[in-house]
């Protein structure tokens, strides 16, 4: 049995190492920045008319932040709306989005409560603008962002464009985990993109072909993930998903574990479920790296995470009651004492450390094509140390979840 965990261990760390370092090839080969064009000023472009829908659900608190945001666009003023579509909030929310409707760009709609995806089609209903975007009520976005989204539209197989999405002033301990999370995700999602691989249009911004969503039917609930589900989808229907990494969009996060735990188990169910109703994409040549690659590469990577978290509480487990047996036996000794022949440099770890180690130049590279910083923030080592430990719990949650199909909350 040991000799089966050693062979899945190696296996399951060559995976690992053999994707990071294919993504990581992939991003020299293509020499970042030449993929997603951005321009200097909003006027080297004709741009297009843009509507930004703003779906609200008791978000009393931080729905006047989003809004100061989007009025600061550098945007033309008469290609630029905004539809706040209140899905029937019970606090102040509509009260003080209604203080933003004396600009001409700014509509308010109010519903019973629906869903997202039932906000997002009814503001797909009242616009006839040629993009369509969305902003979550707890984020806001840096004034040049929506003119570099806008500009790859150019191309007319692309059907969305994802921006650069960051913690918005990390406060705890788990939002700068998190912060140094969405770099790492800034870096994969712009190598998906570069791949033809992305398959998921985040909620902070993303930026949509209104005619692609109208094609395709309009949002969809999506297990709770409507923005993954509209994403593979696209991917489904042959068209593009690109990635403009320096369009800043700062979101808050969870800022207590319960909050997170909730937030990601509905996240890994969202996939799974979806991965269930598009599973002919995967092992599909028609899909290219999309399904060749990606989407096995994100089901292979749930096993190995609660494939190791098992393994080191098993060994963990067997630690413990080794030296709680040899305590009953000959008593607690401890002389502490450093050789360097002792150093334990098994394959194993050597392969740990690499793996490590790329995924800290990974999150470098991901603070480089966003903000401009070569080195990774100082919350990188708390990242690597505890959040490993936390990711296979929501996992092995959602995992129960999506094979009982018991659905999750949004909040």
């Amino acid at each position: 049995m040991t000799e089966i965990g050693h062979i899945i261990t190696y296996a399951a760390l060559f995976t690992a190492l053999f994707f990071e370092v294919f993504l990581l090839v992939s991003f020299l080969e293509r020499r970042f920045g030449k993929t997603v064009h951005t321009p200097k000023s909003a006027k080297e472009l004709a741009l297009p008319r843009v509507a930004i829908v703003v779906p609200c659900f008791n978000e009393e608190n931080t729905v006047a932040g989003t809004l100061d945001s989007l009025l600061s666009l550098s945007y033309p003023h008469g290609k630029l709306e905004i539809l706040v579509i209140d899905d029937g909030s019970t606090d102040r929310t509509a009260e003080i989005a209604h203080k933003y409707a004396l600009d001409s760009r700014v509509r308010i709609y109010r519903k019973k409560n629906g869903g997202k995806h039932t906000a997002m089609n009814l503001a797909l209903a009242k616009t006839d603008a040629e993009l369509i975007g969305c902003l979550d009520a707890d984020s806001v976005v840096e004034a040049s962002s929506l003119a570099m989204l806008a500009r790859p539209f150019e191309n007319k197989n692309v059907a969305a464009i994802t921006p650069g999405i960051h913690v918005r002033e990390p406060k705890t301990f788990l939002q700068h985990m998190q912060n140094v999370e969405y770099l790492l995700s800034v870096f994969n999602r712009f190598m998906f993109s570069a791949l033809g691989s992305a398959f998921i249009t985040p909620g902070p911004f993303s930026i949509f072909r209104t005619s692609v969503v109208r094609e395709l039917g309009g949002w969809r609930h999506g297990h709770s993930t409507e923005d993954m589900e509209m994403a593979l989808r696209i991917q489904a229907a042959g068209y593009l998903i690109g990635n403009a990494p320096s369009a800043s969009v700062h979101t808050t996060t969870p800022h207590t574990l319960k909050a997170l735990f909730r937030q990601r188990v509905r996240w890994a169910y969202g996939f799974l479920r979806n991965a269930i109703d598009y599973r002919s994409m995967f092992i599909n040549r028609m899909y290219g790296n999309l399904g060749m690659i990606i989407l096995p590469a994100a089901l292979i990577s749930i096993a190995v995470a609660l494939f190791f978290f098992a393994r080191i509480f098993w060994y963990g487990a067997h630690t413990v009651a080794q030296t709680y047996a040899r305590a009953q036996i000959i008593g607690i000794s401890f002389t502490p004492s450093f050789d360097l022949f002792y150093i334990n440099t098994s394959a194993i770890l050597f392969l740990i450390y690499v793996s490590i180690l790329l995924i800290v130049v990974l999150i470098s590279v991901g603070s480089l094509i966003s903000t401009g910083r070569r080195l990774p923030p100082s919350s990188t080592p708390l990242f690597i140390i505890f959040y490993g430990f936390l990711v296979p719990l929501w996992l092995a949650t959602a995992v129960v979840r999506a094979f009982f199909g018991t659905g999750v909350r949004w909040k």
